[in-house]
């Protein structure tokens, strides 16, 4: 979820950007005019970048994020924005731990609304049918991955939790996949609304997985109705027409796929709780409703 920008972080990252983009060739010929902060995200600090030549999002990543690949970020990206639901990577800078993209002008983050339910359904499609080559995510090894760099902060309660969430994760693993290139990071702060369109932002987690990862996220992050979840996937089916498993079968998948998704996020927002407070905040979130879907 995406977070806010104190003024002191706003003024003293503009002027580390400013002075990043003065040694970076990819604006060796239209130094910056113009930096302004953008929306926030947890890890990666954007910003708007004006020159001469026009306008750029600017992502930096901190040292805490290495471990993600960067390259398969930037092929993710890049074949969503051949697809036209993403802006176009121009440049990776890997040494800096710098991305810089087309900037959307006139966006703001996706709301939520029934009328917009066939659009965000064929974004989704248009993403889940895309050819890009990624590793495979299976959900129980990312769980345990997740869990050795939060364990440090674990109670006895959360070993607890943990041990029902992989016994969830390894029924879901059982059921029938529909392999995909899957978002994994689907919230209000990574999606944009601009000209009454749809576009997918930070492809950081981007990866092959089942598809119904994505649809659990979505349905978690903008607290979906049951209603409002079943008309999701009716439309997601319709969009991809061939491929996808029946209505039954997504929706006994549905749940332990949310199961799985909470797990994620309430091990990954613990994992941070040492460097940010809202992380305290997101990590007790996520656990409580992981909770409450194990009837813990």
């Amino acid at each position: 979820m995406a977070g806010k920008l104190s003024a002191a972080t706003a003024t003293g990252g503009v002027r580390q950007v400013t002075a990043l983009c003065r040694h970076l060739e990819f604006f060796a010929e239209h130094q910056p005019l113009a930096i302004c902060p953008l929306s926030n995200g947890q890890l990666n600090l954007n910003y708007r970048v004006e020159t001469r030549r026009g306008l750029y999002a600017v992502r930096r990543y901190p040292a805490t994020s290495s471990g993600v690949c960067r390259q398969q970020e930037l092929r993710c990206q890049h074949a969503a924005a051949v697809a036209g639901i993403a802006p176009a990577p121009l440049c990776l800078n890997n040494h800096q731990q710098v991305l810089i993209s087309e900037f959307i002008a006139g966006g703001s983050s996706f709301v939520f609304t029934e009328q917009k339910i066939p659009l965000l359904a064929l974004t989704l499609a248009k993403l889940h049918q895309l050819p890009t080559q990624t590793a495979v995510l299976q959900p129980v090894n990312y769980l345990y991955q997740l869990a050795e760099t939060a364990r440090d902060f674990f109670i006895a309660a959360d070993e607890v939790l943990f041990n029902t969430l992989l016994v969830a994760a390894e029924k879901y693993q059982l059921l029938a996949n529909d392999w995909v290139l899957c978002h994994l990071d689907l919230h209000a702060g990574n999606m944009l609304w601009a000209d009454n369109g749809l576009w997918l932002l930070d492809f950081e987690y981007a990866q092959v997985a089942d598809s119904c990862l994505d649809l659990a996220g979505l349905s978690l992050n903008f607290q979906l109705s049951d209603a409002s979840e079943q008309l999701l996937l009716a439309a997601y089916r319709q969009q991809r027409a061939t491929g996808t498993a029946t209505s039954e079968q997504f929706m006994a998948k549905l749940p332990l796929a949310k199961i799985v998704v909470s797990g994620f996020c309430w091990l990954w927002y613990l994992s941070l709780q040492d460097n940010q407070a809202l992380c305290v905040e997101q990590s007790r979130y996520w656990q409580q409703l992981l909770s409450q879907q194990l009837d813990l």
